[in-house]
């Protein structure tokens, strides 16, 4: 996605007149006013002027623009996953992988970092279960031995398997772990209650008349609690990555 250009023309379409640095409308230009009204197409209303049109830093307003999308396109996808490219210096470009499927997500991601060299996600289980268990030993209520609670094993698996920490009761990998949606709803509302999930307010165009949560990680209550830290961003793909073959091993898939 490049559909609106940040920075002066060294990059980008060159048709196209860079946005503005300023939300007033008055003081746009004639071409600067044709991007605006393009950028309104792709977001379907104005709200997301005041974010991306100011004196803020390049890298900054790029990351919002492409993040304003990217939350727009979750009313139809749970997973939104944005593949970063620079296929030239100073160029960024975005191919946005949309699924409803976990695992066809987290591969292309996993595939992806092998090519630009960015770290496999390894956040320390043994350590952070120790965590969990210490602060909610509620959740251990009834179990014997080494069985881990309902509660631990979808919020590893939504930490590790989950692009960008979404989740809700209709999750495909979930139907692994637990017997039906109902369960898997009572566990999501005992994570969201204990603060490690908050409920989205996004508006899901396949809900179909049913109430379904769909929920999101909040990194910052993870990283307190059990003191582990989000995956790294992508790095963007150069050309010169791109044209290199590297097979990822079964480890990293």
């Amino acid at each position: 996605m490049e559909a609106c250009r940040l920075q002066e023309p060294e990059w980008g379409r060159d048709d196209l007149s860079p946005l503005p640095s300023t939300a007033e409308e008055g003081a746009w230009t004639e071409d600067e006013n044709k991007t605006v009204a393009e950028a309104d197409d792709l977001y379907g209303d104005k709200e997301w002027r005041n974010q991306i049109l100011n004196n803020n830093p390049v890298a900054d307003r790029q990351r919002v623009l492409v993040e304003l999308y990217r939350n727009k396109l979750h009313k139809w996808f749970r997973y939104v996953l944005p593949l970063p490219f620079n296929p030239k210096p100073d160029q960024l470009f975005h191919l946005i992988l949309c699924s409803n499927y976990e695992i066809g997500v987290r591969m292309t991601r996993n595939a992806y970092a092998v090519k630009t060299g960015n770290p496999k996600y390894s956040a320390s289980n043994s350590r952070a279960f120790e965590q969990f268990k210490h602060l909610h030993p509620e959740a251990f209520h009834g179990l014997q031995g080494k069985r881990r609670p309902m509660e631990w094993r979808l919020l590893w698996r939504i930490i590790t398997q989950h692009e960008d920490g979404r989740c809700d009761c209709m999750c495909s990998d979930f139907g692994e772990l637990t017997e039906n949606p109902v369960k898997t709803q009572r566990v999501l509302e005992w994570l969201a209650d204990k603060g490690y999930l908050q409920e989205s307010r996004v508006e899901l165009a396949w809900n179909m008349g049913e109430l379904i949560k769909l929920y999101k990680l909040k990194w910052e209550v993870v990283k307190s609690n059990l003191r582990i830290e989000a995956p790294a961003p992508l790095s963007p793909l150069s050309s010169e990555q791109a044209g290199r073959v590297i097979l990822p091993t079964p480890e990293e898939l």
